[in-house]
C-alpha cells in the first residue's frame, strides 16, 4: 500500500513524554489511532443516514438502551456470569 507522510503538532511536554519510550514506534500507534477513529467516523457517518427519518427523539434512544443494558445485566447475572 502506498503512504503519505502527514506530521502534526503535539504539546512539547508530550513530545518529551514520548521521548522517554524511544522503543515504541510512535508512527505505528498513530496510524493505528487514525485509523480507529476514521472507522468511527465512518459509521456514524452510515448510522446519521440509516437514522436520519427516525421519530426516536435523543431521550428515546437512552432509554430504550438503559433498558436493552439492564435486560442484558439480568440476563448474566439469572446464568451467573456476575
Amino acid at each position: 500500500m502506498a503512504e503519505v507522510e502527514v506530521r502534526f503538532k503535539v504539546p512539547i511536554g508530550l513530545k518529551e513524554e514520548m521521548e522517554e519510550f524511544p522503543e515504541v514506534k510512535w508512527s505505528e500507534i498513530a496510524k493505528e489511532t487514525l485509523l480507529q477513529e476514521v472507522k468511527r467516523q465512518v459509521l456514524l457517518k452510515k448510522l446519521d443516514k440509516i437514522f436520519e427519518h427516525s421519530e426516536l427523539t435523543d431521550e428515546d434512544a437512552l432509554r430504550l438502551g438503559e433498558e436493552v443494558k439492564e435486560a442484558g445485566y439480568k440476563e448474566l447475572k439469572k446464568k451467573g456470569l456476575i
